[in-house]
């Protein structure tokens, strides 16, 4: 009897089992999901970079002189025509050496006035047999050299007077002072910069390119440039007039200057923009995007779960793939998708290959 029962105990618990597992394989083999379609890589995707506007022409001023500065009463952002005095130092150190100059060539003419008629009156006298060989090559002897003088003395006076000049800084073109770096009353040295006079149209911009993108880019390339500042982010239409060769000292970029076709009097140097360059392809044609919450790696490498059709099911399918470049959109897929693939959104974790599923959101997805 306690044989029998034993027997009957099992039994039961063997088909509670059973029924349990079927209830659980029943759960699983519907259980919802939500999938998304391969989104092919889009061939004129932007690259999008910060940029700052500057003048075409700029010119830092400085003097050729050194000196205190008396005069400099410009501001930022003052406009400056051609021709214009922007800055004067104290020219009285130079005035005073013109004046020495001027008092030293007045002293050397008459030594050379006297020198000549003494060489003038040597010579009708040894003509007359009067003074010898000796007394008339001294005479002529001293009529050049202080003539000579004469000539070294107007170049140091015209050096003086050139350097008086040089005391006073005048704009060499239209423009308005974009950099300012000393002030009145301070000593500055020769080629100190004063000012840096910018074009008044502002029609450039300069953006820093990662060593990663530096070379699809190439001289005449259309661009968009964007300032947020002005209004309705105002958008222009450019070209890139300039790739540098060279790196920047402290980082990986490179300077690209692009000229806009179109500028405005609103645009100022310093301005902040958004240059966006086309982004130039280099995988295959059969590059997808999915997001970046669909693609997981093991110890196989990367992978993703796809959905396939089966009667009025979906079985999950394990895919190995080879990842490229993350962006906003997602991942960049470059093997092992079709386009027409279904990847799962979420719930990777809850699911396994060869599993039943529903799609939760299946006429989203126009299947």
């Amino acid at each position: 009897m306690k044989k029998y029962l034993l027997i009957l105990s099992i039994a039961v618990l063997f088909t509670a089992c059973t029924s349990e597992k079927k209830v659980e394989e029943k759960k699983e083999s519907i259980k919802s999901v939500f999938a998304v379609n391969v989104k092919e890589k889009n061939q004129n995707q932007n690259r999008v970079f910060n940029a700052l506007a500057s003048s075409n022409h700029q010119t830092k001023l400085s003097f050729k002189v050194q000196g205190n500065i008396n005069y400099f009463r410009y501001q930022m952002g003052d406009e400056v025509q051609k021709g214009k005095l922007v800055a004067k130092l104290d020219s009285k150190p130079y005035e005073l050496k013109v004046s020495q100059a001027n008092y030293a060539l007045s002293e050397a003419r008459a030594a050379a006035q006297n020198s000549k008629s003494t060489y003038e009156r040597t010579k009708k006298l040894y003509v007359n047999q009067n003074a010898s060989v000796s007394d008339i090559d001294n005479a002529r002897a001293s009529y050049n050299a202080s003539s000579a003088k004469v000539q070294n003395i107007k170049k140091e006076l015209e050096y003086a007077r050139l350097q008086l000049s040089y005391t006073k800084l005048y704009a060499p073109m239209n423009g308005y002072i974009s950099g300012k770096y000393v002030q009145e009353n301070e000593n500055v040295n020769v080629g100190t910069p004063i000012v840096l006079l910018s074009d008044k149209l502002v029609d450039e911009v300069k953006v820093q390119v990662p060593e990663s993108y530096i070379n699809k880019l190439k001289e005449k390339d259309a661009v968009k440039v964007v300032f947020a500042s002005l209004d309705k982010n105002r958008t222009f239409s450019a070209n890139i007039s300039e790739v540098s060769k060279f790196a920047s000292s402290n980082s990986k970029t490179y300077e690209v200057t692009v000229k806009l076709k179109n500028s405005s009097k609103l645009i100022k140097s310093g301005m902040s923009a958004d240059v966006y360059f086309k982004d130039i392809n280099t995988s295959s044609n059969n590059s997808f995007i999915v997001p970046s919450n669909s693609v997981l790696n093991d110890n196989s490498g990367y992978f993703v779960y796809v959905l396939k059709k089966d009667s009025n099911k979906y079985l999950v399918k394990r895919k190995a793939v080879e990842v490229g470049e993350l962006n906003n959109d997602g991942y960049e897929i470059t093997k092992g998708l079709d386009k027409k693939d279904l990847v799962l959104k979420a719930g990777m974790s809850e699911v396994y290959e060869g599993m039943k599923v529903e799609i939760s959101n299946e006429k989203d997805l126009g299947n």
